[in-house]
């Protein structure tokens, strides 16, 4: 007989303007598939659409009403799974997490699950089993990132490359579009002042990463190959200002080897780092809009979110 007590209350948040909606065109079958499956298992589900111009966005349900569950369902991109993560951290939440990417890209989820494709079954199995995976979260000033946060024209680069040619040329290809849609061209350009581990390093800079992930847009450069996601530190990729042909190639040459620094590119792994402009920047985290800050100042928690994974991921 089935039991109604001491169910486990799931808080199921789906985003149903994410990316390509990898499942299906019609979410709302892949939320049913969900939700029977859960309730099959001993669960007890609520669900919310995540609708921004309503005000049900992520950070306000969690802070209404997320003390109430034991675990959540999240149903998105990478952009909505920062979104929860900002809304469970600001809110001081311990909820472990079950992360269904539904986005375009999907950069983060690939670090969690690899690269295979998983059904909405296969996530409520993840959770049904209980094996999970605790990672480090990234905070930036207020605010928190799960991979990546970055300056630059990088925010647009994840999305416009197509993935045959990353494929065909590897990160030489993300790369090279990426140098092509800078604002200002090849002299793109901004002044900092970045502090970390003891060390001030000045001058002029095009781009700069900070990272959480095995990957970015699936490839992997420079000092991205020496990392984890619970190692408790970031890692660090900033390029100068100034590039000629020579220079452009000595960068490309560096994102590719397993030597990250040269004179153009600045590597290095912190849990603690800070970046001084002289005028506003804009920022991306995880994709999403992160202002434009004078003064950002980053740093790693370690172990801050424990999320569902297939048994070989533990």
């Amino acid at each position: 007989m089935v039991s109604f007590a001491n169910r486990k209350k799931v808080l199921y948040l789906y985003n149903g303007k994410a990316g390509k909606k990898t499942f299906s065109k019609d979410i709302s079958g892949e939320i049913n598939c969900a939700i029977e499956s859960l309730c099959e298992n001993g669960y007890e589900v609520t669900v919310y659409p995540i609708i921004p111009e309503s005000g049900l966005t992520s950070e306000n349900i969690l802070s209404e009403i997320g003390g109430r569950y034991d675990l959540a369902m999240v149903c998105g991109g990478d952009g909505t799974l920062n979104h929860v993560i900002n809304g469970l951290m600001q809110n001081h939440l311990k909820l472990p997490l079950a992360y269904v990417p539904l986005g375009s890209t999907n950069d983060f989820s690939k670090s969690l699950y690899g690269a295979g494709n998983h059904s909405m079954s296969d996530f409520c199995g993840y959770i049904a089993d209980g094996h999970t995976f605790t990672y480090d979260t990234g905070k930036f000033n207020d605010s928190y990132f799960n991979y990546v946060a970055g300056f630059g024209a990088f925010p647009t680069i994840s999305f416009t490359t197509s993935q045959e040619l990353k494929n065909a040329v590897g990160y030489t290809a993300y790369v090279l579009k990426f140098l092509s849609e800078l604002p200002d061209g090849l002299s793109y350009s901004k002044h900092c002042r970045i502090v970390h581990d003891g060390i001030t390093e000045e001058g002029n800079f095009m781009f700069g990463l900070i990272t959480n992930s095995i990957s970015v847009a699936g490839m992997q450069p420079g000092v991205i190959k020496m990392s984890s996601l619970n190692d408790g530190v970031f890692e660090a990729t900033v390029v100068k200002a100034g590039l000629d042909a020579i220079k452009i190639a000595d960068v490309l040459r560096t994102l590719n080897s397993d030597n990250p620094n040269s004179d153009n590119v600045l590597s290095f792994q912190t849990k603690h780092c800070e970046f001084y402009f002289d005028e506003e920047v804009p920022w991306t985290l995880d994709g999403e809009d992160g202002g434009t800050p004078k003064q950002v100042i980053l740093d790693v928690i370690p172990d801050a979110v424990t999320i569902y994974v297939p048994k070989e991921q533990e």
